[in-house]
């Protein structure tokens, strides 16, 4: 199975009717349109764990952009950044925008990280909908481009040595280096093979969530929890309210949160018999 945003359109118009939005010329204006519905779709990987319990020997566990889309409207379900990444392409493809994928290295290793950029009026821009960056940030080489969101002020920065750019986080305490990538498409083979690999990391062993909401971020892991603003980071352990805290924040029920609670020990147990457990660093 190689991914083709041409088989998804049925994606595309659930998402225009789920969000109300009307078909428009590709423009700047359109476009942060949809990233700013698009946001809403959270980052978890609950949906991404039980999928791959019950497809764990074979080629299903891939969750298209249907079926994310299906997931969000009924059951406030996300994904990850692979089958986020893919539903955008195909998202902003079938309204007419130039966009390709990349992929990314971070601090846990090589290509863990996928994102789009979109090509527009001889201008160039990342769009991140794992990160659940809701507006486009122009890729200049000439110079560092920073922005704000509701939670953090981003920097996107150029190495002409690597030819590589480089994605900060910042807030009035610092920055943190988040990620790199080239400038170069990636192939569906390619972009496929990266997908598959996602599944036997570090991400895929314990829950974790990314919410933007009004007054910043919240990002649960296992039962650490953190809210982020500009204005700093707070953080909670949410062990002894963890499904009602999930309910709450993400409207996700505590049914499926237990659910893949149980798939997560049966994932990890499997992999430890076949050989494939990888231990990396997680994402914050």
């Amino acid at each position: 199975m190689i991914p083709d945003y041409n088989e998804h359109g049925d994606s595309v118009r659930q998402f225009m009717d789920y969000f109300y939005l009307k078909a428009e010329r590709p423009g700047e204006s359109f476009l942060s349109a949809i990233l700013a519905h698009f946001s809403r779709i959270p980052y978890e990987n609950i949906s991404k764990i039980i999928k791959w319990h019950e497809h764990f020997d074979d080629k299903n566990q891939f969750r298209m952009p249907e079926e994310v889309m299906a997931d969000h409207a009924a059951w406030q379900l996300g994904g990850t950044c692979f089958s986020l990444t893919f539903f955008l392409q195909t998202l902003l493809s079938y309204n007419g925008f130039q966009c390709y994928p990349v992929t990314a290295d971070m601090r846990a290793g090589e290509n863990i990280h996928s994102a789009l950029i979109v090509s527009m009026q001889q201008k160039k821009s990342l769009v991140d909908p794992g990160y659940l960056l809701n507006r486009p940030m122009l890729m200049d080489p000439q110079q560092p481009r920073m922005y704000r969101t509701e939670h953090t002020g981003i920097e996107l920065q150029f190495d002409s040595a690597t030819r590589r750019f480089h994605l900060f986080t910042f807030d009035r305490h610092g920055s943190k280096w988040r990620y790199s990538f080239m400038d170069v498409p990636v192939t569906p083979q390619k972009f496929l093979h990266h997908w598959q690999e996602s599944f036997h990391r570090n991400s895929l062993h314990g829950i974790s969530l990314t919410k933007i909401q009004p007054d910043g971020l919240i990002y649960i892991h296992k039962n650490f929890m953190r809210k982020t603003n500009l204005a700093g980071k707070k953080n909670f352990n949410i062990r002894s309210n963890y499904h009602d805290t999930i309910h709450s924040i993400f409207g996700i029920k505590p049914e499926l949160v237990e659910q893949a609670l149980y798939a997560l020990d049966s994932n990890l147990q499997r992999e430890r018999e076949l050989g494939l457990f990888v231990k990396e660093k997680a994402r914050l």
